[in-house]
């Protein structure tokens, strides 16, 4: 497989075999992820109502072709098939699609219309009629005794509007109505069940374009069909880098810039960040907080400034935000710490831009006060404890532990360092010593009973060697000093390190280490899995601390990552995780944190 980065000013390829995904969005949290082949039940174009995502088409080429060479023009994706080519387009802010060929060829669409996470079998059907030289696909699912309580009992229908440039059915359109079995090689790999299904290939057409629009009513997928005629492409403005410097670097740095400018969905009236493409689709306050730093340092303070105003108004009677919404089960001791974090940056870039009172006006910062307080308030009264601040086991970012031998419950190292943070933010807003006082007292406790001269502790009497060091000195660099912060980040490097450029979750030598990814049951997630946020926020904290020893480290960080953005995995986007025997994209394709830490990685390292 040939892939092409055409990006502004800047053109890279390579001849690679690891990739042929394609990932699209349209801010509306919606989004397009194609294949070869399709190899998840989460590929194909899905669209959003209110955070319920729809599956509508599954698969979209020339038919009895495959395609030898993608190239990414960021806005679009096209897929060279030797003496053809189609052109993909996911517009902004609309429900459908734009798919066009250099030369007139037969195209097949197969559709799967479905809710997200519903893979039941029976019950579905299909009718395609031509109308006004359009084809109108309607869908219906009915319930169905092999899998339902009921029988025939209809519960939903979606319609697709499919407009043929030059239309004339009695020759370029065949009715064929076939079922189509589709292999997930990444769901079975994965272990995510079934791995096989039957989609609906309705017709097969002659045509150079294709538009077509999709609904939960014939009238909304005609509606969107209207807005794609009348679609008018824009481009983005993306910081760059030096190509001289790196161009791989420079190339990765503008797909990252990309890839998070694809996360963006607009939810209640506010654009938002989605976790990941393809099934993490929900706004996770961890994620999100996160990935705001790079949003600060790219200067996007409006959309920065919404995001905080809505996370005010949701810290819960514990002093916490929600992990993510939809509202979850699981508990989240990170995510508000994240936030006041971000809230920090955001107030010292725009000191630092002399905006401030642009941005902010005195009644919204005494909101922000006021809010930090109270939120400090709950979360000592709730979770502190002697001095520390605990959580239970799950609610940090290592959320996972199969088996129940490596809990992460009690104090840990992260969550003192954001809570740390929070009380000298407080200080700095307040300039009530009180707070300052509260602030050297917990550093000098957390220091004591964490760090042992060599390593700092993973958690209150746990010295297993996580990569969550990093995260302390990052959120609050003041816990040690500088000699002892690079004492303590080379004796994690060598338990941590993997030759081709990252680190893994765990000690490599401690007994639960997995070398490979293992999917969905999480043995390997938080235990050996590279995870690529993680990586790119440990080399910022290693050319911060000191650029000359750890240079090695942080150019095979960024090597590594950027490699994966550009050649492996989903074509111009960050992935979840890699497994730690080799460099690889695994877990979700285009994660958020993945591309915001590279973006802040490459701000830093290359300004």
């Amino acid at each position: 497989m040939n892939i092409i980065h055409k990006l502004p000013g800047l053109s890279i390829s390579k001849e690679d075999h690891h990739t042929s995904l394609c990932i699209l969005s349209n801010n509306l949290g919606g989004f397009l992820f194609l294949s070869q082949l399709p190899i998840s039940k989460f590929n194909g174009l899905f669209v959003n109502y209110d955070l319920e995502l729809f599956k509508t088409i599954e698969n979209i080429g020339i038919l009895g072709k495959d395609f030898t060479g993608i190239e990414n023009h960021l806005t679009h994706i096209k897929r060279n098939y030797g003496d053809n080519s189609d052109k993909i387009v996911c517009p902004k802010k609309i429900n459908g699609m734009i798919y066009s060929i250099s030369k007139k060829d037969r195209v097949f669409i197969d559709f799967d219309c479905r809710k997200v996470n519903d893979i039941r079998t029976f019950g579905r059907t299909y009718d395609a009629t031509i109308e006004d030289n359009k084809i109108i696909v309607e869908f219906t699912k009915k319930s169905d005794e092999r899998e339902d309580n009921t029988e025939s009992v209809q519960e939903f229908s979606f319609y697709a509007a499919v407009q043929p440039s030059s239309f004339k059915p009695e020759t370029d359109y065949e009715f064929v109505n076939q079922w189509v079995e589709s292999y997930y090689r990444y769901d079975h790999e994965r272990k995510d069940f079934p791995a096989h299904r039957y989609v609906h290939r309705p017709f097969i057409i002659e045509t150079k374009e294709l538009l077509i629009g999709v609904g939960r009513t014939k009238k909304e997928a005609l509606d969107e069909l209207d807005k794609l005629k009348h679609y008018k492409h824009k481009d983005h403005h993306h910081k760059k880098i030096s190509k001289e410097k790196d161009t791989e670097a420079a190339a990765a740095f503008i797909c990252a810039q990309d890839s998070l400018e694809k996360l963006k969905v607009e939810h209640e009236g506010v654009t938002r960040l989605y976790a990941g493409y393809p099934w993490f689709f929900q706004i996770w306050s961890r994620d999100e907080n996160i990935s705001l730093g790079a949003l600060i340092k790219l200067y996007q303070f409006k959309v920065v400034k919404d995001i905080i105003f809505k996370y005010l108004q949701n810290i819960g009677k514990d002093g916490r935000l929600p992990n993510h919404i939809p509202s979850p089960h699981l508990g989240s001791a990170d995510g508000v710490g994240w936030f006041w974090k971000r809230v920090g940056d955001f107030i010292s870039e725009l000191k630092a831009k002399h905006s401030l009172e642009k941005f902010l006006s005195k009644k919204e910062l005494e909101q922000v006060k006021d809010t930090l307080a109270e939120s400090i308030r709950r979360i000592e009264k709730k979770y502190g404890s002697k001095g520390l601040i605990t959580n239970k086991d799950d609610e940090t970012w290592m959320d996972t532990d199969p088996g129940g031998q490596d809990p992460r419950d009690g104090a840990r190292i992260e969550i003192q360092a954001l809570h740390l943070n929070m009380l000298r933010l407080m200080h700095d807003l307040s300039g009530e010593r009180k707070y300052k006082t509260k602030e050297e007292k917990m550093k000098k406790e957390v220091a004591t009973r964490f760090w042992n001269g060599d390593l700092l502790a993973d958690g209150l009497g746990d010295f297993t060697v996580r990569p969550n060091i990093f995260i302390a000195y990052y959120v609050y660099p003041d816990l040690l000093s500088e000699e002892e912060w690079k004492t303590c980040f080379n004796n994690e490097i060598k338990e941590l390190w993997l030759d081709w450029g990252g680190l893994t979750s765990i000690d490599t030598h401690h007994p639960l280490f997995v070398n490979e990814y293992t999917g969905i049951d999480d043995r390997s997630y938080h235990r050996g899995d590279s995870w690529f946020w993680i990586n790119n926020l440990a080399a910022l904290c290693m050319f911060k601390i000191d650029p000359i020893e750890f240079e090695e480290n942080i150019l095979r960080i960024i090597e590594a990552s950027s490699k994966e953005i550009l050649w492996k995995g989903a074509v111009g986007h960050h992935a979840e995780v890699s497994s730690a025997a080799r460099l690889s994209s695994k877990g979700c394709v285009a994660q958020a944190w993945s591309a915001a830490m590279f973006i802040e990685l490459i701000m830093e390292v290359y300004k």
